[in-house]
């Protein structure tokens, strides 16, 4: 008799409940010896620097931005060149030509609420920080920024932080300067690995977004750091959904997934602009022209743009493996999410379908 959908994830379910017994039975010692041997990559920050936006393909339709002073924070700069295009002229299709007219952005004249753009690192932040800025035509800030050039201070359109991770800084000194808070997940099995490249490309002194890190690099890191990463992304979670327990209408909640997705997409660049829109000092472009938009800053590849500061990253493993009992403890902790929020149906939904992801996801028997 063919298995219904529930219960063939109920077999999946049992299946590796089964396969992860020595994991559950020894659960309390394991999780001690790996949190006392968790290594945490974190990068020096640096002093403050000006960066200069330059017209790398000598666009007559590009006007140079002008320079801004910005924190070298962990998540530089990586599609600089696309993040200037970002206002589509009234009345022209530019989705169709494979380079848009592009134009400077900077930081507001007038006074501006600003929204916090929360992620977990290796969720996207970056294509978030420039689909806010193309929406708007306003710069965005770094919460390290944000936190000691008060020339920003209500003149960004929104602030980019991974806090309460170790990677952010807080803020709430200036909340009463924020509108709300675009928070951006990604399934954990994917951001994780995300950030560690970004983090090899750091410590390797080699371009960003250029470089995945090596097979056996991954499994250290994975090994020694799964489970404090994974209490890091439980608690940036947490944080976020708290901050806003009693204000739920400040909150936006949308996935990685939803944002690079080709028919969710736009939608979801849809409610960003709408919650932007009800921000003091905030318009952004006319709804006709999200699509257009969303395609440029997302897919841009697929439309044949080519960036200088894109993400192409060659080399290591394009899909990075986990052991069953790691997969099962990103699964108990999904599930843990779940039920602590299950009052709120959003984060409900976007739980089950992670837990869903991870138990499709295959384990790959690879140890250090």
């Amino acid at each position: 008799m063919q298995q219904s959908p529930m219960q063939q994830q109920e077999g999946k379910t049992a299946s590796r409940s089964r396969r992860a017994a020595s994991f559950v039975a020894a659960t309390a010692g394991l999780l001690c010896f790996l949190i006392g041997t968790s290594v945490m990559y974190t990068t020096n920050r640096s002093s403050s620097s000006v960066v200069a936006v330059t017209n790398p393909n000598n666009n007559p339709d590009i006007e140079e931005a002008s320079s801004l002073s910005s924190s070298t924070s962990l998540l530089r700069p990586s599609r600089r060149a696309l993040s200037e295009l970002v206002r589509v002229e009234d009345g022209e299709d530019l989705c169709s030509y494979k380079r848009a007219r592009l134009i400077a952005v900077s930081l507001a004249e007038h006074d501006v609420s600003p929204t916090y753009q929360a992620s977990f690192p290796g969720s996207g932040a970056r294509m978030t920080h420039e689909l806010i800025r193309a929406l708007t035509g306003i710069a965005i800030s770094t919460d390290h920024a944000y936190a000691v050039e008060t020339n920003r201070h209500r003149h960004s359109v929104a602030v980019k932080t991974h806090y309460p991770d170790p990677n952010g800084v807080p803020l709430d000194e200036f909340d009463e300067h924020f509108n709300g808070a675009v928070l951006v997940l990604r399934h954990p099995a994917k951001a994780i690995p995300s950030f560690f490249n970004f983090w090899y490309e750091r410590v390797h002194h080699l371009a960003n977004h250029s470089t995945r890190a090596p097979l056996e690099e991954w499994i250290k890191f994975r090994d020694t750091s799964l489970v404090r990463q994974l209490q890091h992304y439980q608690q940036h979670m947490d944080f976020w959904m708290q901050k806003y327990e009693q204000n739920k209408e400040k909150l936006l909640v949308v996935t990685y997934e939803d944002m690079t997705d080709d028919v969710k997409g736009p939608e979801t660049t849809a409610r960003i602009a709408e919650f932007l829109n009800a921000a003091e000092g905030v318009q952004t472009v006319p709804p006709e022209s999200i699509t257009c938009i969303w395609q440029k800053v997302v897919k841009y590849e697929d439309i044949g743009i080519k960036l200088k500061y894109g993400s192409h990253r060659t080399g290591g493993p394009k899909s990075n493996p986990y052991t069953d009992i790691q997969l099962y403890a990103i699964q108990l902790m999904m599930q843990e999410q779940r039920i602590k929020f299950q009052n709120d149906p959003d984060m409900v939904a976007i739980m089950d379908r992670y837990i869903s992801m991870t138990l499709e996801m295959q384990p790959e028997l690879v140890t250090s």
